[in-house]
């Protein structure tokens, strides 16, 4: 999400090390992990600590850590409407997020989607612009406000809300205006085009100028679109450059979701100046898309932003026939092909309408709240995705990337750990090249949906082992099929 054109203001490789200054310590409560076979258990909380570390990223370009050189996952949550609640209410959505284990959420600071928590105000019915265009009061989402007006009440609750969610350990991905789905109402291109270059990159000078001592804000470009019309690239131009002139930003990391089935860098003119890679898939496309994002040269971190959401399929809203359970299935995929974390979300959380809190504890949110302390449990940060680089194609006779029974695998590259997601729609063993491990390994599998681990049968395989194939223990805890195998040198 950077100007384009040679923009002076493109960060080099070298100021990308200036810090996002956020870090968190995280006490998870590995002991919840239940060794052997059987059993369910409570999903891990993380007792999260914030730290004034600065957030960079990692010398080989491929994960943000912290500058004492601790690696940060990034997992995430989606909150789109989360300005348009009051701060009681947001705090107890943050409040679950980080006992979840999440450590970022992603939304849009300026409401317009219908769908949602009556937009454009916030909690206290404060509206983000004070005029219209042609005169008057800005008062609805149906009338096109003067992005130069702004309201200092609406944008003193969103200081409010940008620190509550810093001192909580929260890295927020914040679009300063999502264009919305085809540039439909659903966000802000028709309005930005009705301000104009000028008027656009004068706000985004001024919330850049605004946050430029914030230090958890990761900034985001497009929003549900990826190709622009005549007049639309302009202004999506102004606000980059807008955002891009001020100096001395603690967060100055971009990143952007264009439209499903692609990746950040993908995008014309934009996507070529990303700093982080944001994969945006649907359903069977993850493994693929997050591959391609991995894969890309020269190297950047690459993450999971959006897929299936929790209760959008089937056991919801209804309306996502591919999000169905375990939808968790997702977030594991995007982990093993992405390696640098996720975002996850639930149809009826991120438009914060009524009842919303009865939908923080879903099975998928508990879910994500284990996957969230799986991953800090293991050293995520040297995986290396099956086929890239020196390692080898870990899962013999696998099916395609793009096919529901693809087990998504990943290993280090000193050949001391190796894990594998199963997904229900596998059936039958699963064959992994074990010459990625440098050693006599121990295999276990392990519940995503208890956190038991139950021994794989094979006793510790020696060194020199080819091939080993592994038996699925059948039903997880709650009846679903997927399992991951986690492979360890001793």
């Amino acid at each position: 999400m950077l100007a384009v054109k040679g923009d002076p203001h493109v960060p080099s490789r070298a100021f990308l090390l200036v810090p996002l200054s956020v870090l968190f310590t995280f006490g998870i409560a590995l002991g919840l992990f239940a060794c052997g076979g059987g059993g369910s258990s409570a999903p891990p909380v993380s007792s999260v600590t914030p730290v004034a570390f600065p957030v960079v990223i990692s010398s080989d370009w491929r994960y943000l850590q912290d500058q004492k050189g601790v690696p940060f996952p990034i997992l995430g949550r989606t909150a789109w409407f989360i300005t348009s609640l009051l701060q009681t209410d947001y705090k107890t959505f943050i409040d679950d997020t980080a006992a979840k284990g999440y450590d970022a959420v992603e939304f849009h600071v300026v409401n317009h989607d219908s769908r949602g928590n009556h937009p454009p105000f916030n909690g206290n019915r404060d509206a983000p612009f004070l005029l219209q265009f042609g005169g008057g009061n800005y008062t609805s989402i149906s009338q096109v406000p003067d992005f130069t007006t702004r309201n200092e009440a609406y944008w003193s609750a969103v200081d409010g809300l940008h620190a509550y969610c810093e001192s909580k350990g929260i890295l927020v991905f914040m679009f300063p205006a999502y264009v919305g789905y085809s540039g439909t109402d659903q966000g802000w291109m028709n309005e930005m085009v009705a301000n104009g270059p000028t008027k656009m990159q004068a706000y985004g000078a001024w919330i850049a100028t605004r946050y430029k001592n914030q230090k958890n804000i990761v900034w985001m470009a497009g929003g549900d679109m990826m190709n622009f019309d005549s007049g639309q690239p302009v202004v999506e131009d102004a606000l980059i450059t807008g955002l891009n002139s001020v100096a001395k930003q603690q967060s100055i990391y971009f990143s952007a979701e264009w439209t499903r089935g692609s990746i950040a860098t993908d995008q014309v003119p934009f996507g070529a100046q990303m700093t982080l890679n944001g994969t945006y898939a649907n359903s069977l496309d993850v493994n693929n898309q997050g591959r391609r994002a991995h894969a890309r040269l020269p190297a950047m971190p690459a993450f999971l932003l959006e897929e299936p959401y929790d209760e959008e399929g089937s056991d919801g809203n209804g309306v996502n026939g591919d999000a169905t359970q375990p939808v968790g299935r997702f977030q594991w995929w995007g982990m093993l092909s992405n390696i640098g974390g996720y975002i996850s979300g639930n149809g009826y959380l991120w438009p914060f309408n009524a009842g919303w809190q009865n939908h923080l504890n879903t099975q998928g949110a508990q879910d994500m709240a284990r996957l969230n302390a799986f991953v800090r449990s293991i050293a995520w940060n040297n995986l290396v995705p099956s086929g890239m680089g020196v390692i080898p194609t870990l899962v013999v006779g696998n099916a395609p990337p793009t096919a529901d029974n693809y087990v998504a695998a990943a290993a280090t590259l000193d050949g001391t750990l190796l894990v594998a997601y199963v997904p229900p729609a596998h059936t039958g063993s699963v064959t992994i090249d074990i010459t990625a491990m440098s050693g006599p390994t121990r295999a276990r599998w392990f519940d995503p949906t208890t956190t038991a681990y139950v021994d794989a049968g094979v006793g510790l395989l020696p060194s020199g082992t080819a091939i080993q194939a592994f038996i699925p223990p059948g039903g997880n805890g709650i009846g679903f099929a997927d399992w991951v195998l986690l492979l360890e040198k001793q």
